[in-house]
């Protein structure tokens, strides 16, 4: 019996070194890492602010806003001075989201920029969606949405229903990005 607990007690701490040394960058690190550098934009937006254009929504779009908790965004805008940092950013969330994982929903190629969504959670029961979208000529973003048990049609179908309710700073210095960004 103590040579079972012994070899239990080993197995443990390997395991426990294993996972604890995992070098990888994860994206939640990433975001907290980058708020610190004063090139990028961050956003965060609780669910609160989220609210509906039509308040006519049908109970199934309204149960799923309900399941998001938080959005965080993250913006690097392109400039002269920033090339080298936008081609190294850039690269370090495409490692990142290579990190398995995270489950690719979707992805789109277009002339200079491209977009992906991936997922963690199951298909049916998502806990974060993950938008990077990047542009060689305008920079790129990094959208968050944070919930429990999110269906991803369900998010698509509503994205086009929701407003942003507020007059923070943040919320002005995202829509003035947004601006220079189309």
């Amino acid at each position: 019996m103590k040579i079972f607990l012994k070899i239990a007690t080993v197995i443990i701490v390997i395991a426990t070194l294993t996972i604890s040394c995992d070098s990888s960058q994860s994206l939640q690190k990433y975001y907290v890492d980058s708020k610190e550098n004063n090139e990028f934009i961050s956003v965060d937006l609780p669910s609160s602010i989220l609210q509906l254009k039509d308040q006519e929504a049908s109970e199934e779009v309204k149960n799923t806003l309900k399941t998001i908790k938080k959005v965080n965004f993250l913006a690097l805008q392109l400039t002269e001075t920033n090339k080298e940092l936008f081609a190294s950013e850039k690269e370090k969330v495409k490692q990142i989201l290579k990190n398995p994982k995270y489950k690719q929903l979707m992805r789109m190629n277009g002339g200079k920029g491209n977009v992906s969504i991936n997922y963690l959670g199951e298909e049916d029961a998502i806990d974060e969606v993950i938008i990077f979208g990047s542009d060689n000529s305008k920079g790129f973003a990094l959208v968050r949405v944070i919930g429990e048990k999110m269906n991803p049609s369900d998010i698509m179908k509503i994205s086009q229903q929701i407003k942003l309710d507020g007059d923070s700073n943040q919320l002005q210095q995202l829509e003035g990005l947004m601006k220079s960004i189309n």
